[in-house]
């Protein structure tokens, strides 16, 4: 049951944005998993989840989707502060 749980959360976030651990169990109470707020943060801890920066706030990631985030962000913020012009 926590395996399955695990891979319908991985899911999940994958295809949400989900910032807080309510949302997280509302929707895996529509995939029909009844789960408290403890069991989805335990599910959280277990699956070593953070908190990532995106459009709109912070919303749940693997740690290794926040990796490739930051360097996106990073590589956008030096061409945003180094270019100043382009010519073709």
């Amino acid at each position: 049951m926590k395996s399955a749980r695990h891979a319908v959360i991985l899911d999940i976030i994958e295809r949400y944005n989900i910032d807080t651990q309510e949302e997280l169990a509302s929707r895996l109470r529509e995939q029909g998993m009844n789960v408290t707020q403890a069991t989805v943060s335990r599910d959280i801890k277990d699956l070593q989840l953070i908190k990532i920066p995106d459009e709109h706030g912070y919303r749940y990631a693997l740690p290794d989707t926040a990796k490739r985030a930051g360097v996106q962000e990073r590589t956008k913020r030096l061409f945003r502060d180094s270019v100043i012009y382009v010519d073709h």
